[in-house]
Order: C-alpha cells, then structure tokens, then sequence
C-alpha cells in the first residue's frame, strides 16, 4: 500500500471546499508560502490537519484513518431483577447524596465562619 502524500491531500480537500486560501492562511496565522510549503510535506503533521479540518469545517477521519475516533468501550448492562430492589438502590444513593449535602452544609458553615472571622 502506497504511503499517503498528507499535504497533497489537505490541498485536495482544501481547493474542493471552496474555502479561500487567503481566508485559510490568514486564519492559521501563517503565511500564503508556509501554508504552501505545508501542502508540499507528505508527512504533514496530524494536529495541523486537524486545525485546517475546523476552519474549512471537514472532518479528515474519511481521508486518514488516524483521525478516526476510537471505538467506545461497550457498556455494561446494569439490571436490577425486582421493584423491591431498585427501591433499595435508589434510596442507598439518596442516602450518600444527603451525607454529601450535609457535609457541604457543615464546610460552608466553617467557611461563612472564616470569612467573618476575616471581616473583623
């Protein structure tokens, strides 16, 4: 399998877009000769891309498989066999929120304390 040219191919989608090129370099901060010069590199880097990719508003994941997202982990299917038993569940965590709310309530009482200790 032939290696793939990167700028070449940027310099495709880019003309195909119908994006200016003044508008590209200008937006990438960078010169009309650099931004030629990047077309010119076959091994452009991926990030440079990728920034090209938003301004021109195209997704490269077609074009290099390496800009494609990872597969997402599958998710564990949680199930609870009875009414009885997502009851239970469900007022265990009420139980740990009402001791996270309680113990916030106790740091901002010692926080509100500390702040008029400071205003005095």
């Amino acid at each position: 399998m032939a290696k793939q040219h990167r700028g070449e191919i940027l310099q495709e989608v880019v003309l195909k877009s119908g994006v200016k090129v003044t508008k590209l370099f200008a937006a990438l901060g960078i010169s009309r000769a650099t931004l030629y010069r990047r077309f010119e590199d076959p091994n452009l880097d991926f990030d440079f891309i990728k920034r090209v990719g938003e301004i021109i508003y195209h997704n490269f994941a077609e074009e290099f498989k390496e800009l494609a997202p990872a597969a997402a982990e599958p998710v564990e299917v949680y199930q609870i066999a009875s009414v009885e038993e997502c009851k239970d569940k469900l007022l265990h965590v009420y139980g740990l929120y009402l001791e996270k709310v309680r113990q916030y309530d106790e740091l901002k009482a010692k926080y509100d304390a500390l702040l008029s200790e400071k205003a005095q």
